[in-house]
């Protein structure tokens, strides 16, 4: 769990707290929706950081970068990654960089 995580997860939590106290009474549709985003939010944040959760929980999933950059391209309907592309920003971009620069073939002495 990094720093900055562990920052996000005392945000939302302290958000939702300060929500909840200053209701004074039954929330209004729209306080009642914030609340539960923030919570949501605190909820996935706690479940990604979680120890033991592995790359399948991890926000790239990936057993490399499990705590890496997300590809701003995954899911884009108009600019989708090519097949075999994840969502780790840093593996993309080391296949990005081979399919970009085709080495030269070897050339074997005689």
């Amino acid at each position: 769990m990094s720093y900055a995580d562990l920052r996000e997860l005392q945000t939302a939590l302290t958000l939702a707290a300060d929500l909840a106290s200053g209701l004074q009474q039954a929330p209004s549709r729209q306080d009642a929706d914030r609340l539960v985003d923030v919570l949501r939010h605190a909820l996935t944040t706690a479940g990604s950081i979680a120890p033991g959760t592995g790359p399948a929980g991890s926000p790239t999933g990936c057993a490399a970068h499990p705590h890496g950059a997300v590809d701003p391209l995954y899911g884009d309907p108009e600019d989708p990654l090519p097949p075999g592309y994840g969502k780790c920003l840093l593996c993309n971009d080391r296949r990005r960089r081979a399919d970009a620069h085709p080495h030269p073939p070897l050339r074997r002495s005689a």
